[in-house]
């Protein structure tokens, strides 16, 4: 009986050390934080493998907790990014983008992600024009379809006028583009970007610094070289890393600027 006891013992450690040493699920919100943070570095630096490690990361988040709309949000958000970043390489466009748009398209149905989700599903339209301009006939009115029920829903997203001003700038004046009205649609971003108060940290909050360096490029358009320069400066205020203004716009608008005073 005594031996019989021992083992039973013996036993009962044994099963408690593997449970305490075993690793333990990291928390949906610890991952959220992880992935957002990486994803933030990713595109300061447009660097393509930290947004994929940051994608990988937001999976993991999906996986521990399903029932969260957020780990899908993050997952088309890195989505979209990826999309950027191979505008130039069609296949791996073309490799990412079909599930990036389903992504997408069930997002903007999830309830309380309506705002969210229409202005990201409309983000990843704009890459698809971006990618292939013929489909600019039948998604431009998609776009500013979901960008007007986003708005609807809440006119405090300043991703909604970030998106809106990118469309105005890019297409051309005769199809109602104008660079006027994308540099008010920034303003009002920047705006909205200023007073937010986001209480919960997990909650997106992406898209402030593009609006700066949209808003610079659209006063650049408007040849006010001045307030275009500021608006870059303040952009490297925020992220001195921000590479596509540290090391495309702003110098080449202080080229711009140098050959003007010649």
């Amino acid at each position: 009986m005594n031996v019989m006891k021992f083992v039973t013992a013996v036993t009962i450690l044994v099963i408690l050390a593997v449970s305490i040493v075993r690793p333990q699920p990291v928390p949906v919100n610890e991952l959220l934080k992880e992935g957002k943070a990486i994803a933030q570095q990713a595109n300061s630096s447009y660097n393509q493998e930290l947004m994929l490690k940051a994608r990988t990361v937001f999976e993991k988040a999906q996986a521990a907790d399903t029932t969260n709309p957020l780990p899908l949000y993050y997952i088309t958000y890195t989505g979209y990014k990826l999309l950027e970043m191979n505008l130039q390489n069609k296949d791996a466009f073309e490799k990412y983008y079909e599930g990036i748009e389903k992504n997408g398209l069930r997002l903007s149905e999830m309830k309380g992600m309506e705002s969210e989700g229409k202005t990201l599903l409309a983000s990843i339209y704009m890459m698809k024009i971006a990618g292939s301009p013929m489909s600019a006939v039948s998604l431009s009115s998609t776009i500013f379809t979901l960008l007007g029920e986003a708005e609807k829903a809440n006119a405090q997203n300043p991703r909604i006028y970030l998106v809106r001003g990118s469309m105005k700038f890019n297409m051309p004046k005769m199809f109602g583009g104008s660079y006027t009205d994308a540099a008010d649609n920034f303003r009002k971003s920047v705006t909205l970007f200023e007073k937010e108060e986001t209480a919960d940290s997990l909650q997106p909050s992406w898209g402030y610094l593009e609006s700066l360096a949209w808003l610079g490029r659209s006063y650049e358009k408007l040849e006010n070289y001045e307030a275009a320069k500021f608006i870059y400066q303040k952009a490297l205020s925020i992220e001195p890393e921000f590479g596509w203004v540290k090391y495309n716009l702003l110098p080449a608008l202080e080229n711009k600027i140098s050959a003007k005073t010649k």
